[in-house]
């Protein structure tokens, strides 16, 4: 069984910056890509 997650990071993207994540993740969650991304 995986850990559980119980923490939450919120940040602050302009409109560009937040098309180009969801550009990069092609279709995914983008939460789900950032998590495998950047871990």
């Amino acid at each position: 069984m995986s850990e559980k997650r119980n923490k939450m990071l919120t940040m602050w993207v302009t409109e560009d910056e937040h098309r180009r994540l969801l550009e990069r993740c092609d279709g995914r969650q983008l939460a789900a890509w950032m998590r495998q991304t950047c871990l």
